[in-house]
């Protein structure tokens, strides 16, 4: 329970249809500035929260996301958490511009050297922070993750 309040505890404080996205270098330097700051100060938190319950964070993956007809910048980062009895696995997705969450998972992947086959810790999504929805899958919050995208 109390990883799951770091994690709620992080999210708080951060407060492909026909729609043209661009990845990575093709957004515009403006999204990959914000992209690149906003990543910067999640992780600088993420590492030391995580730190604080004796875990490092590892296997870092992000990736801009533009979307040029609603110029909306999102970035999806990825990352692991290896603690000594468990291996965790992170996801987000982040609107840079506004540094606004839309989507949140955390899940043990690896508990002692078996597989985990417990629901995730928190997986949430929503445009609005008072209406988010819990989901039980990842495949749920990549359905809403890929809608989001896509509409905006």
């Amino acid at each position: 329970m109390a990883l799951k309040s770091v994690f709620v505890g992080v999210v708080l404080s951060l407060a492909l249809s026909g729609v043209s996205i661009a990845w990575a270098n093709e957004s515009p330097l403006s999204c990959r500035e914000a992209s690149k700051q906003s990543l910067d100060n999640h992780l600088t938190e993420e590492k030391l929260i995580w730190s604080q319950e004796g875990g490092q964070v590892r296997d870092i993956q992000y990736q801009p996301i533009y979307n040029e007809k609603t110029n909306k910048c999102f970035f999806s980062l990825n990352f692991k958490i290896v603690k000594t009895d468990e291996l965790m696995s992170t996801y987000y997705l982040v609107d840079a511009f506004e540094n606004r969450i839309y989507a949140a998972y955390l899940a043990v992947i690896r508990r002692a050297g078996s597989a985990a086959k417990d629901p995730p810790l928190n997986c949430t999504y929503g445009v609005v922070y008072d209406e988010k929805t819990s989901c039980t899958t990842k495949a749920e919050l990549d359905g809403f993750v890929k809608s989001l995208i896509a509409e905006n």
